[in-house]
């Protein structure tokens, strides 16, 4: 196992519930290896931000700080997922959809005919006609990002148009990214070398961004140029300043906007610009897809639904489920898993989630499924971690003993891996770095280790395999496999 612990056969818990030693003696059915028997209910638990310790990576001892997780791990079916979500928003999102980005970015990122879009071709000759600059504000998340950015660049480049100034908008919310930031800014400049009407404007985290620091930046120049951004960054990161709250810079003069120029936004995800794009009344703007609450801005598409998402394939199979988790967080889950909408879906509830919660209540609910939405991301010691993840282990105990009296279905899992320094001890931090690979174990009676087993994948596969072990339906992809012959003697 990779996991960080040292292996405990059949460890259980003396302080909190007790799992059974022997799994599979517990009324365990005769089951037919070539069939999957449907579930009644589903307990999906999450402790967000857990993770596969990387080889520089401090790791927790799990078979002592969580000797139930451990034992599952041990006894039923295991596999570790790809992780490529940095946090609960885009964990959800891809937990729903099955991708970390927007339906609208793969389309940009698909169309072979970008040049021949009416709105590009409205914004290239207005440019044009007025000789004017372009201001593109865009998103440093990730290199398909950076991939599209240039595929724009190169587009209106060989266009004819003049000046393309890019202003950079930093979403991360962990000072530990600032290191990838660095090495992306890098990229930027590398690939605008080519583009002799191209440079980098300013950089700022988004909250600045309708502040008028950002407003006197854009416009005046009126601010602190910092060309080596690398030290601009490392200061920020010295004040524990998160990239989100960095304060607005220039790299390169020249780039103020002037009357006649154009605003290009990128818009992945939903950045509160409003007041910003409001104090300039006679200025283009053009966005990715629609903005709603700006009705004069121009998009380049029609805004993508998904086809398939978590809350539909919830009516289409007449399931109901009950998501756990913060009042914060709602909203924001919500709208992942209602297809990037904001509307309530009949067969979604949620509840405020607490470690005190009576658990036998909630499990004997009408639910079929069921979501526990924990987080560990807020911790910043070692010592808290290890107690909270003591806590929610003694409730993994008390689920998975009412799972195997009533036949249910127990899944122990997390949607993201955390990367972030903790602390421990006196002025000693530690590397957590969780970010590569999350663990999903699978908890039920009819699906013994002998005879099946549990691929790997995201967990848009662990998602749908859940689904499809409530429900029996054909159409849904399962990740669980029956074991061959020759698998099974290589087990």
């Amino acid at each position: 196992m990779k996991f960080g612990f040292k292996k405990k056969d059949n460890m259980i818990s003396t302080t909190g519930p007790v799992i059974h030693s022997n799994p599979t003696q517990n009324t365990m059915q005769s089951v037919p290896s070539n069939v999957y028997i449907k579930n009644t209910k589903s307990i999906l638990f999450l402790i967000n931000g857990l993770g596969i310790a990387s080889k520089d990576s401090f790791s927790i001892d799990y078979a002592e700080v969580m000797p139930n997780m451990s034992m599952l791990m041990g006894n039923y079916l295991y596999t570790t997922l790809e992780n490529i979500n940095y946090n609960y928003k885009n964990g959800f999102r891809n937990f729903s959809l099955g991708n970390d980005l927007l339906p609208t970015y793969h389309r940009l990122e698909s169309d072979t005919n970008f040049s021949t879009n009416q709105a590009i071709v409205s914004l290239t000759n207005e440019l044009l006609t007025n000789q004017s600059r372009l201001h593109l504000f865009c998103f440093l998340d990730n290199d398909k990002v950076i991939d599209q950015v240039m595929k724009i660049v190169d587009t209106l480049s060989k266009s004819g148009v003049s000046a393309i100034f890019l202003h950079i908008i930093l979403r991360q919310k962990d000072i530990i990214e600032y290191e990838g930031i660095i090495s992306k800014i890098k990229r930027i400049e590398d690939s605008i070398t080519l583009y002799q009407n191209t440079k980098i404007g300013t950089i700022t985290g988004e909250m600045p961004v309708n502040e008028e620091v950002y407003f006197k930046l854009i416009t005046m120049e009126n601010g602190e140029k910092w060309p080596d951004y690398s030290r601009k960054i490392d200061f920020a990161k010295q004040q524990n300043m998160i990239p989100r709250n960095l304060q607005p810079f220039y790299l390169n003069a020249g780039y103020k906007v002037l009357e006649k120029d154009a605003f290009l936004f990128l818009n992945y995800e939903d950045v509160d610009c409003d007041k910003f794009i409001e104090s300039f009344p006679n200025t283009k703007v053009y966005t990715l897809f629609p903005l709603k609450t700006q009705t004069k801005a121009i998009s380049i598409y029609e805004e993508v639904e998904p086809i398939h998402y978590f809350a539909k394939t919830l009516v289409e199979n007449n399931l109901k489920c009950l998501v756990l988790t913060k009042e914060e967080r709602i909203a924001s889950i919500n709208y992942s898993l209602n297809g990037l909408k904001d509307v309530k879906c009949p067969n979604l509830d949620y509840m405020l989630l607490n470690v005190n919660m009576d658990i036998p209540q909630i499990i004997n609910t009408d639910y079929s499924y069921i979501i526990f939405d924990y987080d560990i991301a807020s911790f910043e010691e070692v010592r808290k971690l290890k107690e909270f993840l003591t806590t929610v282990d003694k409730q993994i105990g008390t689920i998975y003993n009412i799972c195997e009296e009533k036949g249910y279905q127990l899944v122990v899992s997390s949607l993201y891996g955390l990367y972030k320094n903790l602390t421990t001890g006196v002025d000693r931090e530690v590397k957590l770095d969780y970010s590569i690979e999350v663990p999903a174990i699978i908890v039920d009676r009819n699906l013994q280790r002998s005879k099946y087993t549990f691929n790997y994948g995201t967990t848009y596969n662990l998602s749908t395999t859940i689904l499809y072990l409530l429900t029996n339906n054909p159409n849904i992809k399962s990740s669980i496999r029956k074991r061959g012959i020759v698998a099974f003697f290589k087990s």
